[in-house]
């Protein structure tokens, strides 16, 4: 079987039929469009397996196969000189493999929101970060830590029960904390201590102090 392999830019990742398949266009005829390739996946199964196509414009590779090459895949896409490959800027020696360990594999979308694995030795981490870097989860095992932040508001919502487990529980508002339910129970098993600056009150149809 006769084979050969082509670049190509992508024109159209719109695939009428949702096939994961592209149009593409040769480098040396740009005038003429391909019919409907098929993007190779990692995995593909019925109704399952993972989902990336490229954006309109960017290099790729194709392989035409059999005699006249009427069946043909798209097997990757290509960095060049006008298409350079991201940086995290979350770890400036690992980046672009400055220190030559290879120690960073991540996955960066358009917007930027990261996906990053951080193998550096003694700094081992996981990260899912927001293209603006205002929220990120990380999971550190230096610091033996897994941490959340961000800078927008923050909403926990369950249908069912909530429960939150820790051997110490610190919880802290800067202006005002309210917690509102049908009916509250607090327990200590040892000693049990409200403060107030200023004022407090307690208020209700009945109240017992033992």
């Amino acid at each position: 079987m006769e084979s050969y392999f082509y670049l190509a830019r992508v024109s159209d990742n719109k695939d009428p039929d949702n096939l994961h398949r592209i149009q593409v266009t040769k480098h040396d005829s740009m005038d003429t469009v391909s019919s409907w390739i098929t993007y190779l996946s990692p995995q593909a199964g019925a109704g399952n397996g993972v989902f990336f196509l490229p954006d309109i414009g960017e290099q790729v590779l194709v392989l035409a196969l059999g005699e006249r090459h009427t069946t043909q895949i798209v097997i990757g896409t290509i960095w060049s000189e006008n298409s350079v490959p991201p940086a995290t800027g979350e770890n400036s020696n690992a980046d672009m493999n400055q220190d030559g360990t290879n120690s960073i594999q991540f996955f960066k979308s358009r917007s930027g929101n990261m996906l990053i694995f951080d193998d550096t030795e003694g700094a081992e981490k996981i990260q899912l970060i927001t293209g603006d870097s205002k929220t990120r989860l990380e999971f550190s095992m230096a610091e033996e830590l897994a941490g959340f932040t961000t800078e927008t508001d923050l909403a926990v919502t369950a249908k069912g029960s909530l429960s939150v487990s820790a051997e110490e529980i610190a919880m802290e508002a800067t202006k005002q904390f309210n917690v509102s339910c049908e009916e509250l129970q607090t327990s200590a098993s040892k000693s049990c201590t409200l403060s107030a600056d200023q004022d407090m009150s307690l208020q209700g149809s009945g109240i017992a102090l033992n």
